[in-house]
């Protein structure tokens, strides 16, 4: 019962990125000032959830090789996909340029995911009280990123809101497989966390400099400016 209990709570704190992508759509026809705004607050969200939370995390569990290692193969693999995903989809993204922002950035979520779903199913294992909180800090900060994922993907004028949150949904369910994982290995090794930590931190690093941060600052760069500064003190409170 009580495993059941945590698989449950794993995956409501994983969907509640959907909330994100329902906030997203209310947001009808953004003027450009709000965009720059928009797109500013996302990549703080990311700067801060790496470097206040995962990046922390890791050293902590590990040591700073497993997390320099990790960082790197994190944003060397999204920088493969930057450099193929264009190619593999040209026709449906060559000029969508939001279509493939949301895409690395939903990819770059769904890796963070799934090393937090293994601390959730740990932390079970240790006690369930404190499985169960985990999951819902991780829910309430999923909103959030479901936001960063859904913003850009909303902006394609070829994308249904229906998959649109569709999308942003199912990068939460890399937290559910993550607590799977974490209660089937309890032994996991800690230095194989603090890598895949890590990596999500490389991979979501690298798609705020590389699509976020320079879309953001296009047309109004003050609003732009504001916004990653609003993301990065909002994650403060999402540790």
């Amino acid at each position: 019962m009580v495993s059941i209990s945590i698989y449950l709570s794993s995956l409501i704190a994983g969907l509640l990125t959907g909330v994100g992508a329902l906030i997203s759509i209310a947001i009808k026809n953004p003027s450009d000032k709000l965009l720059s705004l928009s797109l500013g607050f996302a990549s703080g969200i990311m700067l801060g959830i790496s470097t206040f939370s995962l990046i922390p995390e890791s050293l902590e569990l590990g040591n700073i090789y497993f997390c320099a290692l990790g960082f790197v193969c994190g944003a060397g693999f999204l920088g493969l996909l930057d450099y193929g995903l264009p190619h593999i989809h040209k026709n449906e993204m060559e000029y969508d340029e939001y279509k493939k922002m949301g895409y690395f950035i939903a990819i770059g979520i769904a890796v963070h995911n799934l090393p937090e779903g293994i601390a959730i199913g740990v932390s079970n294992e240790v006690s369930v009280v404190m499985g169960f909180y985990m999951a819902v800090s991780i829910g309430i900060h999923n909103i959030a990123e479901g936001l960063s994922v859904a913003m850009p993907l909303s902006l394609s004028p070829n994308m249904k809101k229906s998959r649109v949150v569709f999308i942003t949904s199912i990068t939460g369910l890399a937290t559910l497989l993550g607590t799977i994982i974490g209660k089937a290995i309890i032994t996991i090794s800690a230095f194989f966390i603090s890598a895949s930590l890590a990596f999500a931190a490389g991979a979501m690093i690298y798609i705020t400099s590389a699509e976020l941060i320079p879309k953001s600052h296009r047309s109004y760069g003050k609003y732009a400016n504001i916004g990653i500064v609003a993301g990065i003190l909002f994650s403060l409170f999402l540790r």
